[in-house]
């Protein structure tokens, strides 16, 4: 059966993504989303880093090693509310399955090979669409305290650089010539990785930007305030949606509204394997001592990304289920980061924002991409921590996928059967 309308549940990154080049393929597109306006969930105030790069999956031997102490809350990173809940169970299991390295190393490359293919479609729609987000072609510096930790990153640069992903490891001397606003830095660390194909851009600005572009197109509508209730499904097709503005109907349908896909799936009797993982981050103004180059500080697990005016600091990952309360005894765990690390870095008496939101990680930190659950009803989702890195790629698959055209890039590890759904 012909698709000509393709409704689409979620207007964060990924859903606005895929409406775009939906859209730009010829499809009437309606996007649909609970919230009073796009973009104000995990999109709204993430990282800010197109960490094109590092992609590694976030289920590894060393974090499985880790894992008795982050039970037990000796990790200030990590926060793991444990319950009874079967789904956590059920994802944890598998989440623990794939921390082997050989499992580990294979879905790295898979995510690599979407993330590579996400940076040149995001050159391609900035060149075509021309579109202003803060965007600077920063790179990236991974920062180690311990010399031992910057020998094993050592060996993982030279295996993405095989993969065709180019990184450098630098001594102490060599980051401060780099970025030298890391002198003040407390004390000296190790050594750093650095990324020259990272880049830096504002996420929700950019969703923003594409949607005033998506105005103009026939064909496409939008739709806040409205929460889809039920998928309805008659044989194999789902027919149609019930909700909030009363029944809607389209050609085919696509989820991509993250963890809140889990309860419509379901509806359907389709089990998605993904589990929310909470993220904040704070925003403050940057002052001339903000670094240029955005860090990852590897011991705290927080990244800091100058956005414009801006220093952006984001970090932080628990496990609480669907607890979206922002809590701030988190928010206050980053500013002692920020003064602990770049004390001069930004004005922390001044917090711009305040964000929580849910990062949808699947087992293998791979996204599901393709359809699934019904022969008209499409998944762009499960991207963990790195929704805004790959948007572009993975709405660029989906559309081959719609369209029944052979997919831009080798898609092993994202398809929803790599992800055990039919």
């Amino acid at each position: 059966m012909k698709t000509d309308s393709i409704a689409i549940i979620g207007a964060g990154i990924i859903g606005i993504t895929s409406a775009y080049l939906l859209s730009r393929a010829g499809y009437r597109v309606m996007l649909l989303d609970a919230g009073e306006e796009p973009a104000l969930g995990t999109s709204f105030a993430n990282g800010a880093q197109l960490s094109y790069s590092y992609t590694d999956a976030m289920a590894s031997p060393g974090l499985v090693a880790k894992m008795p102490g982050i039970l037990l809350g000796r990790d200030p990173a990590f926060r793991v509310r444990m319950s009874a809940d079967r789904q956590l169970l059920h994802w944890g299991g598998r989440f623990l399955l794939q921390g082997r390295a050989s499992r580990e190393q294979r879905n790295t490359r898979n995510i690599l090979r979407l993330s590579l293919h996400s940076r040149e479609m995001m050159h391609a729609t900035q060149a075509e669409a021309g579109v202003e987000f803060l965007h600077r072609p920063s790179g990236k510096l991974h920062l180690y305290g311990s010399q031992q930790d910057l020998d094993q990153a050592a060996a993982r640069v030279r295996l993405k650089g095989e993969w065709g992903c180019p990184q450098r490891v630098l001594d102490w001397r060599q980051c401060l010539a780099l970025e030298p606003g890391l002198a003040q830095l407390a004390g000296p660390m190790a050594g750093g990785v650095y990324s020259p194909l990272d880049e830096v851009g504002d996420c929700r600005q950019f969703a923003l930007a594409l949607l005033d572009r998506l105005r103009r197109q026939q064909g496409f509508e939008e739709r806040y305030h409205c929460r889809v209730h039920h998928l309805r499904k008659e044989g194999n097709r789902i027919t149609g949606l019930d909700t909030s503005q009363g029944p809607l109907t389209a050609d085919a349908y696509l989820l991509a509204t993250g963890p809140d896909s889990l309860a419509l799936a379901q509806g359907i009797g389709l089990s998605l394997p993904i589990y929310p993982i909470k993220g904040y981050s704070i925003t403050v103004p940057a002052t001339g001592q903000a670094p240029a180059v955005c860090i990852t500080d590897v011991d705290n697990k927080v990244v800091f990304a100058r956005i414009g005016d801006r220093l952006r600091v984001a970090g932080c990952a628990d496990i609480v289920g669907y607890d979206r309360e922002l809590d701030e005894r988190r928010i206050a765990h980053l500013l002692r980061i920020c003064r602990q690390r770049f004390p001069e870095a930004g004005d922390y008496e001044r917090i711009l924002d305040r964000w929580t939101g849910f990062r949808p990680v699947t087992p293998s930190s791979a996204p599901i991409i393709g359809r699934a659950g019904a022969d008209n009803l499409y998944l762009n989702l499960g991207h963990g921590m790195l929704g805004w890195t790959l948007a572009m790629g993975s709405a660029s698959l989906l559309a081959a996928r719609i369209g029944g055209y052979p997919a831009p890039i080798d898609d092993t590890g994202l398809r929803p059967i790599d992800h055990g759904l039919r």
